[in-house]
This record gives C-alpha cells, sequence and structure tokens, in this order.
C-alpha cells in the first residue's frame, strides 16, 4: 500500500511539473554557458532513481527547499535530464559517481541539462548544500 501511495504521489508530481514545464526550450544557465552540459559537450551520464517529469521527452528536476526533487530519477540514455533551481538560494548540479558533469553555480530561476551517453547509476549532489543528494539511473 505504500509502495501504491508512493507511486501516486509521484505521477501528481510528475504531472504537475509537465504543465510548469510547457512553453519552449529555454535554457537560463549562467552567462558563462555552464548551464547546459550534454552528451555532445562531453557529458557522461549514468545513473538513477525513479521519478522525474518526462515532458517533451526530457526528465525535469527542481530544487526547492534545499532538495532535488524528485530525489531519485531514472532516465534513458540519450534522454535529456533538465534541472531547473525553484529555490531563494544558489544550487549547484554536480556529478559525484558515474558521470563527469558540474553546472557551476545556478542561481534562482537558473536552469542545467546533461545528456546520458551510456546506461548506469550516477549520484549527483549540490556543492553548496552536500547534504542535498540525488540519485540517476540510466537505462538502455
Amino acid at each position: 500500500m505504500t509502495r501504491l501511495l508512493t507511486l501516486l504521489a509521484l505521477l501528481l508530481t510528475a504531472g504537475a511539473l509537465t504543465v510548469a514545464g510547457c512553453g519552449g526550450d529555454d535554457n537560463k544557465g549562467d552567462s558563462g554557458g555552464a548551464g547546459t552540459t550534454t552528451a555532445e559537450q562531453g557529458g557522461t551520464d549514468t545513473g538513477g532513481g525513479s521519478g522525474g517529469s518526462q515532458a517533451g521527452g526530457s526528465v525535469k528536476v527542481d530544487m526547492k527547499n534545499i532538495q532535488f526533487v524528485p530525489k531519485q530519477i531514472t532516465a534513458k540514455v540519450g534522454q535529456k535530464i533538465e534541472w531547473t533551481n525553484g529555490d531563494s538560494v544558489a544550487h549547484t548540479v554536480t556529478a559525484k559517481s558515474g558521470a563527469d558533469f558540474d553546472s557551476g553555480t545556478l542561481d534562482p530561476g537558473a536552469d542545467f541539462s546533461f545528456t546520458p551517453t551510456k546506461a548506469g547509476k550516477i549520484n549527483y549532489v549540490c556543492e553548496i548544500h552536500p547534504n542535498q543528494t540525488g540519485t540517476i539511473t540510466v537505462t538502455q
């Protein structure tokens, strides 16, 4: 029963994030161009969990209350993962294992994206808030 309630909560969250994510593909990373990392730019992704909104083929993660929401996501190889800083403080999205990406400092409202190139598990963290962690499971 707990799993069913958790799944229902994730589906409701995913629906809300899908609606919030509509309206275009704007990337609001920092002015130094570090706001986007893709496989074409040398990014490598391998990691996991479940959840995330998959609007337009991408997986969405929000940064709220010094947490990644959802904390665990699943993405496919080649599927774009997008983080948005919806918090009132700056954050980073920095791979700790399974991949090599670092968003740099993301001010409130900024976005960062990464596209995995191989299956596996990626653990990542906010370098500013070390207790803010996330996991990506990348599948074929």
